[in-house]
């Protein structure tokens, strides 16, 4: 469907803060920040909201006018709901209802219930028979349409996050009994100026940036909220884990621990000979070369490695007379088995040369 122009739902006076309440008391200016966090949630909700009562009103593929006409039905309703404080369930059957200290889950049963009261017989039935779609059809046709009104902006994201914070000023209002503020400022000023400069500066539901923008966070938190994002921001940067001194986002630590760290753990190149040491990559060196008599020593006895002339001499003579020939320290440079062979290798033909010359 060619979805048209959004139109504006959220009521003017509401967003910036006003309800009856403060309509009767005009001398005193309220403070319009909510938690940003929680706003943005639930304007993520809205629009597959919309789009599952949508599907369920049709078979056919939604008409824009019929977009038109169940945004603004879908925001009265839940304007209805979250103004009415929560009743308990009439048979002990019944679903419980939405709990109001959650505005996403109270939200969220509202969407659904909307979406059931749109829903036709023949749509109903359709969903019991696989040849008309059933419930994967369904889920695909909602994925569908929200993605079209998101391409189109049908419903904008700062129109459904204005509708957000009426609905939390609502919820908050209900689950508080008009007294508390667990997701907004209820805080009122005297003057544009004191009211400018609370909002900006003083209010705990400051919408701030996170403090790690310049690593790639675009996040924007409330202000009483930094410190919790912060504690989990994937772009903040941190020391190694595993105490390389590298500094790394939280991101990117696993994937670093486990392959760019030099502190990772790594077995022994000669593991499968015999070597079960473990140790940070960083150390492979030293570790062969505190452990070269024992590498030689499983390596000679894997191999069968045999000094032609040497039959006689018994493995610890022949480790003796191999170190005292490596005088440039071969033996220590090798990091794998590949290399200890071919210096073992080089060591028994400089000890032939020898040998034949004397």
């Amino acid at each position: 469907m060619e979805l048209e122009a959004p139109v504006v739902e959220a009521d003017p006076a509401r967003s910036r803060g006003g309800g009856d309440e403060d309509t009767l008391r005009t001398a005193l200016l309220p403070c319009p920040n909510c938690d940003v966090q929680v706003v943005h949630k639930l304007a993520q909700l809205l629009l597959p909201g919309l789009a599952a009562a949508c599907v369920d009103s049709t078979l056919r593929n939604p008409s824009s006018s019929l977009a038109v006409q169940l945004r603004a039905e879908l925001v009265r309703y839940i304007t209805d709901r979250s103004n009415s404080p929560p009743e308990l369930p009439t048979e002990a059957g019944d679903d419980p209802l939405p709990d109001h200290d959650d505005p996403a889950e109270a939200l969220a049963t509202f969407l659904d219930d909307f979406a059931s009261s749109k829903r036709s017989i023949v749509v109903s039935i359709s969903g019991w028979l696989p040849y008309l779609g059933g419930d994967d059809g369904r889920d695909d046709r909602i994925d569908d349409l929200v993605q079209e009104m998101e391409a189109t902006r049908f419903w904008p994201i700062e129109r459904r996050e204005a509708v957000a914070r009426d609905l939390l000023r609502s919820l908050d209002a209900v689950s508080t009994g008009g007294a508390g503020s667990k997701f907004r400022c209820r805080d009122e000023l005297e003057t544009e100026e004191k009211l400018a400069d609370h909002v900006t500066t003083r209010c705990r539901f400051t919408p701030v940036r996170c403090r790690n923008l310049v690593h790639g966070c675009t996040a924007e938190v409330s202000a009483c909220r930094a410190e919790e994002h912060d504690a989990a921001c994937a772009f903040k940067l941190l020391p190694c884990e595993q105490g390389c001194g590298a500094t790394v986002a939280r991101r990117q630590m696993d994937r670093h621990c486990v392959t760019a760290c030099p502190m990772k753990l790594a077995n022994c190149p000669f593991y499968l000979l015999g070597c079960e040491s473990a140790f940070p990559a960083c150390n492979l060196g030293s570790h062969c070369q505190q452990f070269v008599r024992t590498h030689v020593r499983l390596l000679l006895d894997h191999n069968q490695i045999t000094m032609a002339d040497r039959l006689e001499l018994d493995l610890e003579e022949r480790l003796a007379l191999l170190e005292k020939c490596d005088c440039d320290g071969t033996l220590l440079k090798a990091l794998d088995v590949r290399a200890l062979t071919s210096a073992l290798a080089e060591l028994e033909k400089k000890m032939s040369a020898q040998d034949g010359g004397s």
